[in-house]
């Protein structure tokens, strides 16, 4: 075009407008848009579609984002956007709806440029999880909680809520517990673009997750579980038809009169799932034998037997439960817990049962005395630490508890798993291996040994020659102790043990670093670094005892003249004597003595029982001494003042004999066949159904001849406040060493 060609006026104004334009030429554009598409498959789309947000747009406004709606196969565009890069975000999609496609997305917009961005929502079938859902849980490491129980679930939107009710039982460092709940259920569905779903579940400190199978809904699979106290499992189904069968477990279940069980209703629906929640009726045939209360407990009241029937939404179960009242021969305090034997050879263990050493099958706690499984017509047995054995008529041996360091001598590991340490164990008693036919059994610690005849045999751990065979290498059975001495007695400490032969010499064997070999300070050998004897020597003084008794880490005996000696630790004066000797271990110096040293107070005893932080003794008419610590009436005195010397046990007991094994309790047969125990009860181990303790001796329950319960209580003192409720102490299936 040639812009300088003359025109006539009109028409030049017109060719001047129209030259300018065309000599100014087209502006270069100032913005982008942004084309957004959905494409939504599968079912149960959502109607309402979705809103699209443009994220660090201040074009139409200065929030920085715009949002705009987009159905679920639409298309929405985004207009006069300024060049730069943002962020689009596809939002409202239903839970069942996942995106398939990148989500947010990023985008990148230029002057006059059309940025296109498709997003791919994949939508599965909704599933409902309305309704109850059964299930079975277990959790926890190394100890876990096995649990059976029901979800009542309601679905809101994408969420989960609904109550949990679950009964049972848990491992714990205090023993085994009744686990049972009702609360509140929080949780949430979840689809992916696969088609797989799966649910979350929060309960207390719990979460939940698992996959949801079947169509519609009926499994809950590939459960896992995440616990304050470990992780774990778990599987649902479908439940919440009516109740079509129920049963109550233990089928059969032994209590003594006074002592209580609790049972389980095991209610089933249609679909064969276990249903828990219903209301269940508990009804006696024989309250005057046992009653039972709304929750299932059963009360022991007579000798004899009862059936306990279980009934909800008309159907029904029922239990036999027998009530026993017994006559104890003998009764002893181990670590943590009591037995008695009975005039007919039936063996009760109650207290703690976290190493299974209450010997029932379970490893719960029993606050009165517990059957011993399948043992009768026993003629002894032994309480240890945290193991027990009995000796059946015919020699051979059983034991039950803690098996850590093979003390249960079955050459095998326990098939269970107690402590906090996982340790191998068995609630149930197994046979000692080697077919020995033994006259006398005696447990410790860690060891367990026995009287074949005249020969002596041990079995458990042997770091520092407790086992007496000349090693220091353990053993899950017997092995013979080497020297060839015959013994009539023996006796098991915490890693040492000692015999009486004929005339009432003592030797010793194991572990010295305490003095309880009685030997000096010192040893004729060095286990683990520490002072020892892997063979029997002979006790130092050339005494001769007529009773001897192995604690913890000190060593009683008693002369034919009724004269007490004691050896070994004297930190907490259980040796009733003071010492001017000091002994040391890792760094730590404590009192002691290495050789024998009278016990103090001139008083002429029949029998000395040797403890861990405290001893007792009997004399000849019957009356009860102890001495050492006290810190939880362990002495029996009414107080818990120190006793440095033999003092009188309170409430003018006769008793036969007395057992102060107990770390922390004792306990005592009377002339007249009456177990008696007093001490720190946290566990149940004083037997008188409580958890309180008492400094006083109080009867166990269940015994025969016994006139009531306040006699039996004789001279029970107060329990102040701080020891009615304390905090269970520290167990420890291998003490420290002092």
């Amino acid at each position: 075009m040639n812009c300088n060609v003359r025109r006539s006026i009109p028409t030049l104004f017109a060719a001047v407008a129209l030259a300018a334009l065309a000599c100014k030429g087209t502006e270069p554009p100032t913005t982008g848009k942004i084309e957004v598409t959905t494409a939504t498959t599968g079912a149960d789309v959502d109607p309402d579609g979705y809103g699209v947000t443009l994220q660090g747009d201040t074009t139409h406004g200065t929030s920085g984002s715009t949002t705009l709606p987009i159905g679920v196969n639409g298309k929405v565009t985004f207009s006069d956007v300024r060049p730069g890069t943002y962020s689009l975000l596809l939002g409202g999609a239903a839970v069942n709806c996942p995106i398939a496609s990148q989500n947010p997305r990023g985008v990148t917009v230029t002057a006059g440029g059309n940025a296109q961005v498709a997003f791919q929502i994949a939508c599965v079938q909704r599933v409902d999880l309305t309704g109850v859902w059964n299930y079975t849980s277990r959790f926890g490491s190394p100890l876990a909680c096995n649990d059976t129980g029901s979800y009542v679930l309601n679905v809101t939107g994408s969420g989960l809520g609904g109550t949990d009710d679950l009964v049972g039982t848990c491992d714990l460092q205090d023993g085994s517990i009744d686990h049972s709940f009702s609360g509140p259920v929080t949780g949430a569905l979840s689809y992916s673009a696969a088609g797989a779903i799966s649910v979350s579940l929060s309960v207390a400190d719990c979460s939940f997750s698992a996959d949801v199978a079947g169509s519609p809904p009926d499994r809950l699979t590939n459960g896992s579980i995440q616990c304050s106290s470990g992780p774990g499992t778990w599987t649902a189904v479908r439940g919440g038809g009516a109740v079509t069968s129920v049963s109550v477990s233990p089928a059969t279940r032994s209590v003594v009169a006074g002592g209580t069980a609790r049972l389980r209703p095991i209610m089933t629906d249609a679909s064969g799932s276990r249903r828990v929640g219903p209301t269940v009726a508990w009804t006696s045939d024989a309250p005057a034998i046992a009653t039972v209360d709304a929750l299932g407990v059963v009360t022991g009241v007579a000798s004899g037997s009862a059936t306990i029937t279980a009934t909800a939404e008309s159907k029904s179960g029922s239990a036999t439960v027998g009530v026993g009242v017994v006559t104890f021969a003998a009764v002893y305090a181990g670590a943590y817990n009591s037995c008695g034997l009975t005039t007919g050879g039936t063996a009760y263990c109650w207290g703690n049962g976290t190493y299974g050493q209450i010997g029932d099958g379970a490893k719960a706690n029993a606050f009165a005395p517990e059957l011993v499984a399948n043992l009768t017509s026993l003629t002894s047995i032994t309480v240890g630490g945290v193991h027990s054995c009995g000796l059946a008529a015919g020699g051979t041996a059983y034991c039950w508890g803690d098996d850590a360091a093979g003390q249960l001598g079955a050459g095998t590991p326990g098939a269970q798993v107690c402590g906090i340490d996982a340790e191998p164990c068995s609630s149930t008693p197994l046979a000692v291996a080697g077919g020995h036919t033994f006259s006398s059994i005696t447990a410790g610690w860690v060891l367990t040994c026995a009287l074949e005849s005249s020969a002596a045999f041990c079995w458990g751990d042997n770091p520092v020659g407790g086992l007496g065979d000349g090693s220091t290498a353990s053993s899950r059975t017997p092995v013979a102790v080497t020297g060839g001495i015959a013994f009539e007695h023996i006796v098991v400490g915490n890693e040492f043990a000692c015999g009486l032969i004929a005339g009432g010499a003592a030797y010793c064997w194991g572990n010295n670093s305490a003095g309880e070999l009685g030997i000096g300070p010192t040893g004729p050998q060095v286990c683990s670094s520490e002072p020892c004897s892997t063979a029997p020597v002979a006790v130092s003084g050339n005494l001769t005892f007529v009773a001897l008794s192995a604690g913890q880490f000190h060593v009683c005996g008693v002369t034919s003249g009724g004269a007490g000696y004691c050896w070994g630790d004297n930190a907490n004066g259980q040796l009733g004597v003071s010492t001017t000797e000091t002994c040391s271990f890792g760094g730590f110096f404590f009192d002691c003595s290495t050789t024998p040293l009278p016990v103090d107070g001139g008083v002429a005893f029949t029998s000395i029982s040797a403890g861990i932080f405290h001893s007792c003794g009997v004399t000849a008419t019957g009356a009860g001494y102890c001495w050492g610590s006290n810190s939880d009436g362990q002495l029996g005195t009414g107080t818990t003042d120190f006793a440095p010397a033999p003092t009188l046990i309170a409430g003018g007991l006769s008793f036969a004999a007395v057992s102060a094994f107990g770390r922390w309790h004792s306990c005592g047969l009377t002339t007249g066949s009456l177990a008696y125990c007093w001490g720190y009860n946290g566990w149940g181990q004083i037997g008188d159904g409580t958890g309180s303790e008492t400094w006083a001796p109080v009867g166990v329950l269940g015994q025969a001849g016994a006139p009531g319960p306040a006699p039996l209580r004789v001279a029970q003192m107060t329990r102040s406040a701080r020891h009615t409720a304390r905090a269970l102490k520290p167990l420890s299936s291998r003490p420290p060493r002092p």
